[in-house]
């Protein structure tokens, strides 16, 4: 496969060789993709949880704008207790 470099990326490339970070630029792309690849599946796992933490950030908020006394109840209760609606 052959790909095309914008000036940028082939800057950065090279400035990854002379630091000495890689011995190659095909070392500084293969590094490249496993990061990607990393971050995407960061991403996917976040984004299972991205649920959760919008509920308890909605249920907080909703607790400060109505000044709603807690009293012992856990946010994850009553998250658990409005799934149950």
């Amino acid at each position: 496969m052959n790909i095309n470099l914008t000036p940028e990326q082939e800057q950065i490339v090279n400035d990854e060789l002379k630091s000495g970070h890689f011995r190659s630029a095909e070392e500084v792309i293969a590094t490249a993709l496993v990061a990607l690849r990393k971050k995407e599946r960061l991403s996917l796992a976040t984004d299972s949880n991205g649920d959760h933490d919008d509920a308890v950030r909605e249920m907080l908020n909703f607790v400060e704008k109505n000044r709603t006394p807690l009293q012992g109840i856990s946010v994850k209760q009553l998250i658990r207790e409005g799934h149950r609606l």
